[in-house]
């Protein structure tokens, strides 16, 4: 394994070199804070939203989206917000954001693929936290949507260097994140890590982007690095695999996340790896659902 100081030192290095960042607007940042306090007033939440027509137009866009399934149609973002609870208007305004912020910039792989792929492991990592009962699903949600923004910051700012080193493994057994490792000398764990950072997201969510490859070194919260540790592996292995997102087996950090996985799980799990894999191909069927319905009000237009 490289040494993880000097990887992220490169990518501290290659994250300096780009001017032109995304940028998450500043009211999104101040009605996230909001969302995150318990005691913040639903009317305050709903005025900021108001403040900004995009983010109101957002807010009743998704809520009315299948995704949802209100019973008739909400027209006020403080129904929105009563219907929808304060985290699951946090969650899908920080996802949104995040998609837009990327949107529109080339890649040098499928993009359609890697928003399946995100989103399939967030709402696999919220079947694994529910299986556990590990208490915050909403965040292992979350965290799984974004784990691989780094992905996203190579394939745009590198764009040819990344595109040269997917073509020398399209096909193989080999994953990006080994082949990064050897191209760049760091991996998108730590570049996504320098984007989570800039964008103020928190501490939790940073370790879990950074560590996603390396559970065992997780410290903020390692059963959540190690829900998205193997919900990722689930989701690489089992369902989509292309250039962007190979399957593999599972090494050190996929057997040390199930290993705490076992230790920590509030119900019983099957004796073994290969075995809680299987089980989660259950759950895939009801995640994939989701997961069109995600996508396609996520990414429209």
């Amino acid at each position: 394994m490289a040494d993880k100081a000097a990887m992220m030192i490169t990518a501290r290095k290659m994250f300096k070199d780009v001017s032109d960042l995304p940028t998450i607007p500043m009211i999104v940042s101040r009605v996230i804070r909001l969302l995150d306090n318990h005691e913040s007033n639903p009317d305050e939440i709903a005025d900021l939203i108001l403040s900004d027509q995009v983010l109101a137009a957002r807010v009743i866009r998704v809520v009315n989206s299948p995704l949802y399934l209100p019973g008739s149609k909400i027209t006020s973002v403080k129904r929105a917000l009563l219907y929808l609870g304060f985290r699951s208007v946090r969650e899908m305004i920080l996802t949104s954001y995040f998609v837009d912020g990327f949107k529109r910039q080339e890649q040098p792989f499928d993009m359609n693929v890697f928003w399946m792929h995100s989103f399939s492991v967030g709402s696999m990592s919220r079947r694994i936290a529910e299986m556990t009962g590990y208490g915050d699903t909403e965040t292992a949600y979350l965290v799984g949507i974004i784990h691989d923004i780094g992905k996203v910051f190579l394939g745009h700012y590198f764009k040819e260097e990344y595109g040269a080193m997917l073509s020398t493994i399209n096909y193989t057994r080999s994953t990006t994140y080994n082949a990064e490792m050897e191209y760049f000398g760091t991996t998108h764990c730590e570049l996504g890590l320098c984007l989570a950072q800039r964008w103020n997201f928190p501490p939790v969510y940073c370790d879990t982007i950074s560590q996603h490859h390396t559970s065992e070194l997780a410290i903020e919260d390692p059963l959540l690095t190690s829900i998205v540790t193997l919900a990722d592996f689930f989701c690489l292995a089992y369902t989509i695999s292309d250039s962007v997102a190979q399957a593999s087996k599972p090494e050190r950090s996929e057997e040390y996340a199930w290993s705490l996985l076992k230790q920590h799980s509030r119900n019983p799990l099957p004796s073994t790896l290969g075995d809680f894999l299987f089980m989660l191909n259950d759950e895939y069927v009801g995640v994939f659902r989701e997961v069109n319905q995600l996508f396609s009000t996520m990414t429209a237009a």
